[in-house]
């Protein structure tokens, strides 16, 4: 038996079976395990723990049109919201290559 899993899209990407847009940020669900092995070795989902969990949402949505960011920082909008998403991630990078 197979189960709808839930991923974490890092990625945004058209699928090539549905023409649906996944945009980052968002969730991609699923009964087909290799069609997400493959978008998840192509970089456009983040693999979820043996559980089939995703711990680290990295955008927490707060209603009005605010987002939280892992760092705690608030913004308004989500375009706004993934950009500065994806320079915490790559200030975070940086700092543990410093280390």
């Amino acid at each position: 038996m197979k189960f709808l899993q839930k991923y974490l899209v890092i990625q945004t990407f058209r699928d090539k079976f549905t023409q649906n847009i996944h945009s980052a940020g968002t969730f991609y669900e699923t009964f087909d395990e290799k069609r997400a092995s493959f978008l998840i070795e192509s970089g456009y989902l983040k693999a979820n723990d043996e559980e089939g969990n995703q711990h680290d949402e990295p955008l927490k949505n707060l209603g009005g049109g605010y987002y939280e960011l892992p760092n705690g920082e608030k913004v308004r909008g989500k375009e706004k919201a993934l950009k500065a998403l994806k320079k915490v991630e790559g200030d975070a990078n940086e700092s543990r290559q410093a280390q």
